[in-house]
């Protein structure tokens, strides 16, 4: 059956393909401030449906836990026909579907109308969820997505929680129910879910648990922990006793009599559903825009084969947008090809894309196939300047700009960051309280890097922001103590040799260097305060005294101090020439060294 269904849809998208190219022509696109709809129905209708699913947006952002994507409006592709919806959906039974893919997410739908409504609804939840990064078992996501499916505008709000008349038949018909734990193992790859005889039971139980609790007075006022619960990966019946304090088998009993009732519990959420006063902007779609969105959609459906052959088309139609590349580097992405990727998505980049996303990509692939900083900055610094609030992009930058020794520039795009996942937060708090150290700021520095250590889930990310108390903990007091403000200069020379201070005689060490032709003096504050980065087969430890020529690149804190020191180098390459005096005033402190 499977196979005879994949050919059914191969044939059938050789058919459509071959229709005439004015078929494009039919298609529609609204915008609106939250969705992007397709539509080949009539165009009344389609303003209809666009305006309705923006007060179902508002709905979730005023009364939902979980709350719709903000970075990009959500896409809606409306058939006016069956069959060619039918074309990118093997279940020919239902009336609209959710496609979740790594370009851009869609609802898909027949032509839309009150009876297609609730559907739509159900799946628009699964998106949200998706884009909440909550992390929860396909029963409750299906469940609580049936549950809001009800929605429904009321005098006083918005009602959810109907009782549903074919889940309520199911769970009647005398067959056998879920355990929770069983409910809570299933997933799209399970038996239970692919046999026709227990997918209705496992939805029709999902829902009635869902709804129980979500909307029981008994359960409702904890459900927020039990989502927490299940989202942090604890099981069913763990999760069950951290949220109410009950066993599965007791909360299994409670749903029982629950539906005993016949009549269950709904909830009026006081929020308007007024019709939105937004009007759509509507415009014959091009026949470019139409086909990579059909492409997509094969694509978020699993029909890579489709897809490809539909973006290579629209790459020799049109080379100079850069749509078609970006979405080829999304499908090679997902087939895994990340050399075709990184190569698609560069063509994309250098025709100006658009999309901040394929930025960030494209610069973490060219970080892994290493190529140069200057490069990988360019991209970050454009998907910042597409979507200002992309917090990973943002940190992405600032590590960037960190390696590359901008102090500045890291702590400008450090200090935007506004949220990120909790397996970033060390390495993030670390990095900004590192960019705070080197722009002079130590009580910030101090308290980022603490917050570092606490966030810390590896023990390396824990020796790491030991590492960094400990420096700051070194240039806070005596003569290494950074002054406010202070600026790095970083500069490269050739080491010439070391005068050092005796133990406790409060005078630091000094070093010479020859800079741009010109030796210079340089304080050495203790080892503890500076950073020393030794390249694989570099020099050998300093020493006191005259020191084999060697490169180096140093970092230093311009010196406040006009005293003039002196320094008398006989230089180790060469016996026998004359000592070499440097007596001049110190030209800074140093704070790190590459050699």
């Amino acid at each position: 059956m499977i196979r005879l269904g994949r050919m059914v849809i191969a044939l059938t998208f050789i058919f459509v393909a071959a229709l005439p190219a004015t078929a494009a022509d039919r298609w529609l696109r609204l915008n609106t401030t939250h969705f992007e709809m397709y539509s080949t129905a009539d165009e009344k209708v389609a303003r209809e449906a666009i305006r309705y699913f923006e007060r179902v947006r508002e709905f979730f952002m005023q009364a939902s836990p979980v709350k719709p994507p903000r970075e990009f409006p959500t896409r809606i592709i409306a058939f006016k026909e069956s069959q060619e919806f039918h074309i990118y959906q093997l279940n020919q039974q239902v009336l609209a579907f959710y496609a979740p893919g790594p370009l851009r997410d869609s609802i898909v739908m027949s032509n839309p109308s009150a009876e297609s409504y609730p559907v739509t609804i159900h799946e628009y939840l699964h998106l949200v969820v998706r884009h909440s990064g909550l992390k929860i078992p396909l029963w409750l996501n299906e469940g609580w997505a049936e549950v809001f499916s009800t929605l429904k505008p009321v005098r006083d709000g918005v009602a959810v929680g109907d009782l549903l008349p074919g889940h309520m038949k199911v769970l009647d018909s005398g067959g056998k129910w879920f355990t929770l734990s069983e409910l809570a193992t299933v997933d799209h790859n399970s038996a239970d879910y692919n046999e026709s005889n227990r997918v209705g039971m496992f939805y029709s139980e999902s829902w009635a648990l869902a709804h129980m609790l979500y909307l029981s007075p008994e359960y409702k006022n904890n459900f927020g922990r039990f989502i927490g619960a299940l989202n942090r990966g604890t099981s069913m019946d763990e999760s069950l006793q951290t949220a109410f304090g009950k066993t599965e088998q007791q909360v299994f009993e409670d749903l029982r009599n629950y539906l005993s009732r016949k009549k269950l519990y709904g909830t009026v959420f006081l929020t308007p559903f007024e019709r939105s006063d937004e009007v759509p902007t509507v415009i014959p779609a091009q026949p470019y825009d139409s086909d990579l969105m059909l492409a997509d959609l094969f694509m978020s459906t699993g029909q890579m084969g489709n897809a490809a052959r539909a973006y290579k088309d629209l790459e020799t139609d049109n080379p100079k947008r850069p749509d078609a590349f970006a979405a080829s580097g999304y499908l090679a992405m997902v087939m895994r090809d990340k050399d075709l990727a990184r190569s698609e998505f560069r063509k994309a980049f250098e025709l100006g894309t658009t999309d901040p996303q394929l930025c960030m990509q494209l610069a973490s692939l060219d970080h892994e196939a290493q190529q140069s900083g200057p490069r990988i900055v360019e991209e970050l610094e454009r998907a910042v300047q597409l979507r200002p609030d992309f917090n990973e992009a943002l940190l992405e930058l600032g590590l960037m700009k960190l390696s590359a020794r901008d102090a500045p520039a890291a702590l400008s795009s450090l200090s935007r960051v506004t949220a990120l996942p909790s397996e970033r937060a060390a390495v993030f708090q670390s990095a900004l309280g590192y960019a705070y150290l080197l722009n002079g700021n130590l009580d910030a520095a101090r308290s980022h890097v603490e917050e570092s250590k606490k966030a810390a889930k590896t023990p390396l990310e824990t020796q790491g922001a030991d590492r960094v108390l400990a420096l700051i903990e070194a240039r806070s007091k005596g003569p290494a103590a950074v002054r406010p403000g202070e600026k790095m200069v970083r500069v490269q020379g050739t080491a010439l040799g070391l005068r050092c201070a005796a133990p406790g005689s409060g005078i630091m060490t000094k070093m010479g260097i020859m800079i741009a032709g010109k030796a210079q003096l340089f304080d050495m504050p203790d080892p503890a305060a500076i950073e020393v980065v030794r390249q694989p087969g570099g020099a050998t430890e300093l020493k006191c005294g005259p020191l084999t020529a060697f490169p180096l690149t140093v970092e230093y804190a311009p010196s406040v101090n006009e005293n003039a020191s002196v320094l008398t180098v006989s230089p180790a390459t060469a016996p026998g020439t004359p000592p070499l005096v440097i007596n001049q005033p110190v030209t800074g402190l140093i704070r790190r060294l590459e050699y």
